[in-house]
């Protein structure tokens, strides 16, 4: 009987065992409402990193609707036993109203005071049942059986599926499950091979999945899974056509994929990020409609379980690693799955927890229940045990452990193909040594438990082939007989061989009769022992052997028997035509995906520690490595990650490493890694090739992507030698081509190019000339179909500048220079260049394209007189032309230069020309761009302090042009604008609330990942101005960081580790900001050429500086640095807030009136010309504080009330306001007007920061009251306001904000001579400031400080800190405080004393 919800069209019931709760509730418009504002909330839940708080927020809030006013929850809860199954249950066919019941997160019920249900002791499991129920199908007496099936279409992010194969096997071990793995990834082979198998109980598919995804621009949204077709490209599958393929259907599926119990009409979940399960989304709008899990069930499978949103691959193997033991252990499926959800509630990895509420559980109405009744064995070999042969019979060489296998798929798929297809006899398996060609052949061999397989190993005598038949056929009676009675005649006579097989093979291993009568698959490994090099060909197998394998080769028919051979070889051989009998499989080196996975599975047997610690020389040792994973083990997992091995051992080994693939010696100071090279004999495969074949493998080195054989084949025609005898040494690998992956592409073996002697430039030119144009033609000529990567079109450019071909040279190179942006900018200028001065060479046209993007590189590269030059030389070209210009490629220029002009502070003109582009986008009925130049119009109206009409431009000129032309994403670009803008004017509830509620589900629903990515950096940027370090940081290195690093935006990543060390200064992590800034966002911005942020990262190189004191180290950076760099790109702005630095330092230092000159004659002037009202203001009120400084205090109050304040309030700039009325009461106070001092703290500055949810300066500002009630003797109020800053500095962990409301707290504790209580006031104010390396705050405190331990007779103590706090103000020039440091040092005696 049922507990849970009873649910019908109009309302629902709360039920115990089927006895009602009360009464029938109806689900009024109100009640619908209500669920789907909390829908609502448990997706910005999610967003915001799945806090316990705010899921106890939606679960509780769920919980008190349910409850009522009756309190039905709370009886249903009371009255259920144990365990609890919480269903849902509806009709098959649910209406709108009942869709939202169904949907609601149960998974998270919480009482009002408690905890989440699902970790209460009693188990809480929830499903949600469509339809009546109805008997299930009886059990059989068979254990646990899951088909396992991972899809990883070509272009989609790699999960690691082999890790998930694992967990499952470990979680139960083999002798209580029965693993069936498929691995084509394609939905009509798992049906194949579940109908040979007679069903399996349970179907787990591991793959991408997308919850809208549109077979045409019109068509409806529908759930489906990314899965492949038999070339390995996506094949979207719906759940009616999955469910139609999979005979006979599962009682259980497990969909592992993100958004599967995700409906087609939900928008706003989280999309994937790193490690995530999901493809690239549709656009929803759509009634409301079926998930993936919820279309399987209607489809016909009784339970589904899916994901309600982006999960991790940790966090879904976790999940099934628990989900299948607790099913193979006879539990209820809906409890199987509470237990692995709990199990992920109490995960360590906060990651890995935070999805713990994710899994949801559906079910048809024969659904639910065990899903094992018996302990049965299906008759399937253990699924590795192939592996396990291997291991036990290859230790000196050892293949792969299951848990150690990644990669190898094309490889894999291909061999199953060809050995399931009946054209072959069999496979070869070739490539270099140590690629992995025994693991996968293993790895095969596991995946056919119909098969008997025999495996032949360093004895490839008739005898020992029959032997190792033998053993696999013990089971087949007829087999073994056969074999028993002809064992002694094959001895006597080796050529009865043949016939011998050919009887077997034809007849009691022809094909699968039952568990026992089954085919063979013979695996011979490492071939290449009986193999010999010839100096003309491919290697011959050595005569003493010929005669065996070719009778091997020859009974092995297609046409008479399912029976197949599998043969791994270094090399391909030759054997009178017989060796066409095999199907021939190259491995390639690991992919980069694949090595990082390898990495991962090393790391984790690793000492805890290494994997930060040695991570720098681990990433060198995985590029030494060149993708062959023998060798990653050797220098991985055995040198850089061994406890063994001390870190200058494993440098010596890596450098050694490098230097030999540098055609270096063999390393020297490792005999493992000698020993390995010696084994894969690069050096005298190079010499067996032949000259000529060297020739053409040094031409091959030419392309830095893999070429299609037709060009390889031209090479050859010059140089001479073969493709495919390069091949078969394995000294060349075979790809996919890059532009139509059916055909195969070649690339030299990267451990074999280190031994080769680069080319010269000549034999560049000459090679290139003979291969750039036919390499453009096999990838698609000036009309690529399909279009043509920007990878190739730079490797087009590069050949065609060493061919000197302008054709190919204009039509490719702007796509070059676009794809060079990924590193660094001087590179992308460079290449422009050079193709520009090659096609003003020829007198070829120079596209205004082109200029534009070599432009752009040279800006980023600090060129930037040379931008302003190819600019000027495309606008002249626009007017001088004898071609007509086209008006659009006019006005996108005019835009270009503009923005260009807009950096070099030339506003008026830049404003001047954006208006005639946004006239000729009008002339030329381009919408679209017309709303982007006003855009742009806007952000100068803005800068130049008109906010309202610049936000009126956004509102009501661009957004409703972006509205009609539906352009989603320009929609959210506006109104990420808009929230800026309102940021600025001090309303950040509404910036936030764009950000979350219209922002951020737009750009989710596109799957625009890295405009995802920017907004959660503008809501953490919001989060910290109000203080909330913590969530900010948590955003940037869970959020933002992983996106960055996932898509490869290099620069991105680096501007985001400099937020983050900005956020670590800020909680006194001043050590670990300064080495961010120095050891991972500048290199990385002088990798990518970007001299502008690496300009801005020194700056805040020099603010730690001089905030630590270093105040001449700062100041040198900024004037030999940070200013010549800003000056080379022509950046005004950057320019003049470094100069308003160096004045500032000057201030600091005593120079006041050269800082005041500079504010005054430099910066000001500077802001003006540029039209930047707000930066004008700040630096009228830096002259101000240098007025005030110098006595000039009416003058200095005039500015900040007749200058500043305007223009903040003409801007809405409110905190900017706020500060500036602070710096007024600052003066009042100064003067004695205490009162209006008071009156503004209270009733102007601190409202203001209290609205925009500044919380650090209303800290501050409490501190200032406090101050001022303490001077009126108001000594508890001001003790209370002082404690109250203290601790909401300590929550938001503001290290600055602690000490100073420590000292000042200490000063009323020694106005009221409470000296027991100042002192650990004093003490903990001193540390922090240490911490923080402030050389003024140690200065003064510690003096402080040193006097009353110096009184307390504590007088080594006393000497450390006064010592200290004299160094700190000698360090920054506070000549007074170090005479009285002097002084008081005399009084401590001569420092002997014990402290």
């Amino acid at each position: 009987m049922v507990t849970g919800l009873a649910v019908d069209a109009n309302g629902f019931e709360l039920v115990v065992d089927g006895q009602r709760i009360g009464p029938r509730r109806m689900l009024q418009t109100s009640d619908v409402d209500l669920l789907n504002a909390v829908a609502g909330q448990y997706v910005d839940a999610v967003r915001n990193g799945s806090k316990d708080q705010a899921l106890l927020a939606v679960g509780r809030e769920l919980y008190r609707w349910l409850d009522g006013d009756l309190g039905q929850l709370t009886r249903l809860l009371d009255e259920a036993s144990a365990p609890l199954v919480f269903e849902v249950r509806a009709p098959a066919r649910p209406s709108a109203a009942a869709w939202a019941l169904l949907r609601a997160p149960y998974e998270l019920l919480a009482a009002p005071e408690g905890g989440f249900l699902a970790e209460a002791p009693k188990l809480f499991a929830v499903a949600r049942r469509l339809g009546h129920p109805s008997p299930a199908q009886a059990l059989d007496g068979y254990r646990l059986g899951v088909a396992f099936m991972a899809s990883a279409p070509r272009g989609q992010h790699e999960l690691d599926f082999e890790a998930e194969e694992m967990a499952i096997l470990n979680a139960v071990g083999e002798t209580s499950l029965d693993l069936v793995v498929e691995d084509s990834g394609n939905p009509e082979h798992l049906g194949l091979r579940l109908s040979e198998l007679g069903g399996m109980p349970v179907v787990h598919l591991s793959c991408h999945g997308l919850h809208n995804w549109r077979p045409g621009p019109d068509g409806p949204a529908t759930p489906v899974l990314l899965m492949e077709d038999d070339l390995g490209d996506g094949c979207p599958t719906s759940a009616d056509a999955l469910v139609g393929l999979l005979t006979p259907r599962p009682r259980l599926a497990f969909v592992s994929a993100c958004l599967t119990a995700t409906g087609a009409d939900v928008a706003g979940h989280v999309p994937a990020g790193a490690g995530h399960r999901s493809g690239q989304m549709a656009e929803p709008g759509v009634p409301v409609a079926h998930s993936m899990a919820t279309g399987l069930v209607a489809a016909g499978i009784p339970a589904v379980i899916g994901w309600d949103g982006s999960v991790s691959d940790r966090a879904a193997t976790r999940f099934a690693e628990r989900l299948y033991r607790q099913l193979s252990r006879r539990a209820d499926v809906a409890e199987a799955v509470a237990e692995a959800r709990r199990h992920l509630l109490t995960c360590s990895d906060e990651r890995q927890r935070a999805e713990w509420h994710l899994a949801r559980l559906w079910l048809g109405p024969a659904g639910g229940g065990p899903l094992v009744a018996g302990n049965r064995k299906r008759q399937m070999v253990p699924p590795h045990h192939v592996t396990k042969t291997f291991l036990d019979r290859k230790h000196q060489l050892p293949v792969a452990a299951a848990e150690m296998f990644v990669g190898r798929r094309p490889e894999m798929q291909h061999t199953l193909r060809a050995l399931r297809g009946g054209q072959k006899a069999g496979v070869l398996l070739h490539g270099q040594g140590r690629l992995g060609k025994s693991s996968l052949a293993a790895r095969i061999a596991d995946r056919h438990p119909n098969r008997a397989v025999a495996v032949v190993f360093g004895d490839y005598t008739p005898t020992a082939v029959l032997d190792a038949i033998g053993d696999a056929v013990t089971s087949n009676p007829e087999a073994r007989t056969l074999i028993e009675q002809r064992r002694a005649e094959v001895r006597q006579q080796p050529d009865r061989l043949k016939p011998l097989l050919t009887d077997l093979l034809a007849g009691p291993c022809a094909q699968e009769l039952d568990d026992v009568r089954k085919p063979l698959l013979l695996i011979i490994d490492d071939l290449e022992q009986i193999l010999t090099a010839h100096p003309n060909g491919p290697h011959r197998v050595d005569p003493g052997h010929a005669t065996v394998l070719a009778d091997v080769l020859s009974a092995f028919d297609p046409a008479i028997t399912d029976s197949r051979l599998l043969v791994t070889s270094r090399y391909t051989f030759t054997l009178g035509g017989l060796e066409a009998r095999l199907e021939p499989v190259q491995l390639q080196p690991l992919s980069p995906t694949a090595q990082r996975k390898l990495q991962r599975r090393q790391q984790d047997l690793a000492p805890a520690g290494y994997r930060t610690q040695r991570a720098d020389l681990a990433q060198r040792a995985l590029d030494v490595s060149c993708g062959n994973p023998g060798l990653q083990d050797l220098i991985g997992l055995r040198l850089v990650y061994s406890s063994q091995v001390d870190q200058a051992r494993a440098e010596a080994a890596v450098a050694g490493m490098e230097a030999y693939l540098h055609q270096g010696d063999l390393p020297a100071d490792n005999s493992d890694i000698g020993a390995f090279l010696e084994n894969l004999a690069l050096d005298t495969l190079l010499d067996q090739a032949g000259p000529a074949h060297r020739d053409l493998l040094r031409a091959c080195t030419l392309f830095t992507v893999p070429a299609p054989k037709p060009v390889i084949d031209v090479l050859a025609a010059a140089v001479g030698g073969s493709a495919s005898r390069l091949c078969g040494l394995g000294l060349l690998d075979t790809f996919p081509d890059q532009h139509r992956p059916e055909l195969p592409a070649f690339a030299v073996n990267a451990l074999a190019a280190g031994r080769l002697a680069p080319l010269t430039p000549d034999e560049r030119a000459a090679l290139a000339t003979m291969a750039a144009g036919p390499l453009y033609a096999q990838w698609g000529g000036a009309t690529p179909r399909p279009a043509r990567g920007s990878d190739l079109d730079l490797q087009l450019t590069q050949l065609a500048l060493a061919a000197d071909n302008p054709t190919i040279t204009a039509d490719c190179a702007i796509a070059a220079v676009s794809a060079l942006r990924q590193g660094p900018a001087s590179a992308a200028a460079e290449l422009g260049h050079q193709a520009i001065t090659l096609l003003d060479r020829h007198n070829h046209e120079v596209s205004v394209t082109l200029l534009r993007a070599v432009a752009d590189a040279a800006v980023t590269s600090g060129d930037g007189d040379h931008a302003d030059t190819l600019l000027h030389r495309a606008i002249q070209q626009t007017r001088t032309s004898d071609r007509q210009t086209n008006p659009a490629d006019h006005a996108t220029l005019l835009y270009d230069h503009a923005n260009r002009l807009i950096t070099r502070g030339e506003v008026d003109q830049a404003e001047d020309l954006l208006h005639q582009a946004r006239q000729l986008f009008t002339d030329t009925g381009d919408t679209r761009s017309v709303a982007v130049t006003w855009g742009k119009i806007a952000d100068i109206i803005q800068q130049r302090g008109e906010v309202d009409e610049a936000l009126r431009i956004h509102r009501e000129v661009a957004l409703p042009v972006y509205e009609r032309i539906d352009d989603t994403r320009s929609i959210a670009v506006t109104w990420g604008q808009i929230a800026d803008i309102l940021e600025q004017r001090g309303e950040v509830d509404e910036a936030l609330r764009i950000h979350r509620e219209i922002e951020l589900p737009v750009y989710e629903r596109i799957d625009d990942t890295r405009s995802i990515a920017v907004t959660w950096g503008q809501i953490a940027d919001i989060l910290e101005q109000r203080g909330e370090v913590d969530e900010a940081l948590r955003i940037r290195r869970e959020v933002t960081l992983p996106v960055y690093e996932r898509i490869g935006d290099t620069r991105s990543v680096a501007v985001t580790w400099g937020k983050i060390a900005d956020l670590l200064r800020q909680r006194g992590e001043v050590d670990e900001a300064l080495r961010i800034h120095r050891e991972v966002t500048l290199p990385a911005f002088g990798r990518i050429g970007d001299t502008r942020e690496a300009a801005v990262t020194w700056g805040k190189i020099a603010d730690i500086l001089r905030h630590r004191g270093e105040v001449d180290e700062a100041l040198r950076i900024h004037r030999e640095v940070t200013l010549p760099a800003f000056g080379r790109i022509g950046d005004t702005r950057e320019a003049a807030v470094t100069w308003g630095k160096i004045a500032d330092i000057l201030e600091q230092r005593g120079e006041v009136d050269e800082a005041l000159r500079i504010h005054r004659e430099v910066t000001l002037p500077a802001f003006e010309r540029i039209g930047d009202t707000r930066s004008v203001a700040v630096t009228w009120g830096k002259i101000a504080d240098i007025l005030e400084q110098r006595g000039e205090v009416d003058e200095a109050l005039r500015i900040r009330r007749e200058v500043a304040l305007p223009a903040f309030g003409r801007i809405g700039d409110t905190r900017e306001a706020a500060v500036t009325w602070g710096k007024i009461a600052d003066i009042l106070e100064q003067r004695g007007e205490v009162d209006e001092a008071l009156r503004i703290r209270r009733e102007v500055t601190l409202p203001v920061y209290e609205r925009i949810g500044d919380t650090r300066s209303v800290a501050v500002t409490w501190g200032q009251i406090a101050d001022i009630l303490d001077q009126r003797g108001e000594v508890d109020e001001a003790l209370a306001l002082q404690l109250k800053r203290l601790e909401v500095n300590e929550q938001l962990g503001d290290m600055d904000g602690i000490a100073a409301a420590n000292w000042d707290l200490a000063r009323i504790d020694l106005s009221r001579q409470d000296f027991d209580a100042a002192v650990p006031r004093l003490v903990t104010s001193f540390q922090l400031l240490l911490k923080l390396q402030r050389p003024d705050g140690i200065a003064v405190v510690g003096a402080t400080l040193g006097q009353l331990l110096l009184a307390a007779g504590e007088r080594g103590h006393a000497r450390q800190v006064l010592q200290t706090s004299r160094a700190a103000a000698a360090k920054i020039g506070f000549a007074n405080t170090v005479d009285e440091l002097d002084e008081l040092l005399k009084a401590t005696g001569d420092g002997n004393e014990e402290p």
